[in-house]
């Protein structure tokens, strides 16, 4: 095709005026010609998408659906005309070309289901396709199908009670998807420990009964956060004592602990003064928290850690294994700093210190090049090139409240998902960071506000989320409204 400009007929007095514009993507599939376009100066984002559809013959003529395109002018989102754009940024300057690239839409996302929870909901897991894992402040474990979270009362796959009634803040699965029997799954707790549970299978016809097989120690306050790795045989929990604890799980089932039960030492509440007089001359107390009617803390098999990473000036938010090096974990901590380790020395490798009084709350990564996300208590998403060995935050996002959860596409470089304090989850594209491409109210059911004030432990139910997740095609959210709200949400 010619370089020379390609006039397109306008049939409106209002699209009279026209602009040069150089139309291009990274999307080998999406490409038009290489050409200088001139477009009618009122065109918007739907008039420029059906330029690009008729380009492409995705007509239904052709037997092909449109597809749906956003514009992104200097890296940011065209939200209005093209006219409106030249006189904001370039003072009506209408000779100079402007370089749009097109992109594939994120379509809003569809609520298609709310699950009610008996209590808070501390964690979220989709790392298995079909499956949502959730953790509570009930101080136990789901494994919900989502075929089901859109009947009125679903029923739970598994509920896997922790030992402790002082609730559970985090989860995650540990077997890699592949595995699909004798699966590990894994919940963090106020009780300090992180408490590792297998179930047989999947299959609502399994005979065998899940059960806690370990019980990880080592923490001296509650559990932040939890990953498992790609293997699914290494765990690093991270914890409020601003410590990461490293775990290698054994191949077969050991059978003797690594440590004697000693819950004084690690349950909240239980006051050392001489260990209460010496246990009362050895005399075996109840123990807070403790619901298995056993005071020698009694669960999995007890382990220790095969390796402490210590660093962090405070509590930690947030951890993520780096998906571009498997030897290496992210972690993000309310003293501002985001750290690289090695895992097999635990060294670390590579510190970022941001602003001290921007505590992070939660990390994610972006698959596609590495780029760190990070959710601050100061109401900003901020992003860190890892790449730069000299680079802090590379952009932030502006946001209305906190961000406790924050989840990066799996495939795309550019769209994340945030959940905030307002109950407010939020996607975002970050070449256009002034704001969000979609925001979603998870304000609570009216249905469930005229029967539900308190949870089941008599928690007043509120607005803030604590915890979210997204594949790319599902995304879930909850809090303290005890609800799981589940949306369709595709992203590129």
């Amino acid at each position: 095709m010619s370089d020379q400009p390609m006039p397109l007929a306008s049939s409106s007095s209002a699209a009279s005026r026209q602009l040069p514009i150089n139309l291009f993507t990274r999307s080998a599939t999406d490409a038009i010609p290489q050409s200088t376009y001139f477009i009618p100066a009122s065109w918007r984002r739907f008039q420029l998408s059906e330029l690009i559809n008729k380009v492409l013959s995705n007509t239904p003529e052709n037997g092909k659906k449109p597809v749906p395109f956003d514009f992104l002018v200097n890296g940011e989102v065209l939200r209005g005309s093209l006219d409106s754009w030249v006189k904001k940024n370039r003072g009506n300057d209408e000779e100079s070309q402007i370089d749009v690239e097109y992109v594939r839409s994120v379509m809003p996302p569809e609520e298609v289901g709310r699950v009610e929870v008996e209590d808070w909901v501390s964690g979220l897991s989709l790392g298995r396709k079909g499956y949502v894992l959730l953790s509570s402040y009930l101080s136990h474990v789901q494994v919900l199908p989502l075929s089901s979270a859109s009947t009125s009362s679903p029923d739970a796959l598994y509920t896997l009670p922790l030992p402790t009634s002082l609730g559970a803040t985090s989860c995650t699965w540990i077997s890699p998807q592949s595995q699909t029997e004798d699966i590990l799954l894994a919940a963090g707790g106020i009780d300090r420990q992180v408490h590792v549970f297998t179930i047989p299978s999947l299959s609502p016809d399994s005979i065998s009964p899940p059960r806690e097989l370990y019980s990880l120690h080592g923490h001296t306050a509650p559990i932040s956060s939890i990953i498992g790795s790609s293997t699914g045989r290494e765990l690093i929990s991270a914890s409020w004592d601003g410590n990461l604890n490293f775990y290698v799980l054994p191949n077969e089932e050991p059978t003797e602990h690594q440590i004697a039960a000693e819950p004084m030492s690690y349950l909240p509440g239980q006051g050392n003064k001489k260990r209460r007089k010496l246990e009362k001359d050895n005399e075996k107390l109840p123990i807070e928290g403790l619901t298995d009617g056993d005071s020698t803390g009694v669960g999995g098999w007890r382990r220790v850690p095969d390796g402490v990473l210590r660093g962090h000036q405070g509590r930690v938010g947030g951890l993520v294994w780096d998906k571009l090096d498997s030897g290496k974990v992210w972690s993000a901590g309310w003293d501002g700093s985001v750290r690289g380790w090695e895992v097999e020395t635990g060294a670390a490798g590579v510190l970022r210190q941001g602003p001290a009084d921007k505590a992070a709350l939660c990390v994610d990564q972006f698959q596609a090049n590495g780029t760190l996300a990070t959710g601050n208590m100061d109401r900003t998403i901020c992003l860190w090139d890892t790449r730069q060995a000299t680079s802090l935050i590379s952009l932030t996002l502006p946001t209305s409240s906190p961000i406790p959860s924050i989840t990066c596409h799996p495939t795309s470089s550019y769209t994340l998902a945030s959940a905030s304090y307002s109950g407010v989850v939020q996607i975002w594209d970050i070449r256009s960071p002034k704001n969000a491409l979609f925001s979603v109210s998870k304000a609570q059911s009216k249905a469930a506000e005229e029967t539900r004030k308190v949870t089941k432990n008599g928690k007043v139910l509120g607005e803030r989320l604590l915890a979210m997740d997204w594949d790319g095609e599902v995304l879930v959210a909850g809090g303290e409204d005890g609800e799981v709200g589940i949306w369709r949400a595709r992203g590129e």
